[in-house]
């Protein structure tokens, strides 16, 4: 058998939940930062909540917890786009479906999700400063 010279394999980038070669230390990249940042609030809602709490607050968080996620997955689902301008057509399309809301409980599930998605966009535009 012949011998072969060795393979340069280049370094893969993983998601920053799974031992990412994004925390290294290296310059991060157009939405890294905003992914970083989405995955530790993320992990802010790690904890369950708590049975004693009242079901309108146990609902918020479970709303709150749930834009994270959805906001997460725009932004990698969309790269070439600044993740604070993701962030606001989520924004705008949640103020959207608030407003157009039948019921009540659809109202508050969109106006919660909207101020999440507002907080969470206030915090990105201040680190992609």
């Amino acid at each position: 058998m012949k011998n072969l010279p060795p393979v340069k394999v280049k370094k893969r980038v993983r998601s920053p939940d799974r031992g990412s070669s994004l925390l290294d230390g290296e310059e991060l990249h157009m939405n890294e930062r905003a992914i970083i940042t989405l995955n530790r609030m993320l992990e802010m809602y790690e904890d369950a909540p708590y049975f004693d709490w009242p079901q309108h607050e146990l609902e918020e968080v479970a709303f709150s917890r749930c834009a994270i996620e959805e906001i997460l997955q725009l932004v990698w689902d969309h790269p070439w786009t600044l993740a604070s301008d993701t962030i606001e057509n989520f924004a705008l399309t949640m103020e959207l479906y608030k407003h157009s809301s039948v019921t009540d409980e659809q109202r508050r599930i969109f106006s919660v999700l909207a101020e999440t998605t507002c907080e969470i966009l206030q915090e990105i535009e201040s680190l992609e400063k």
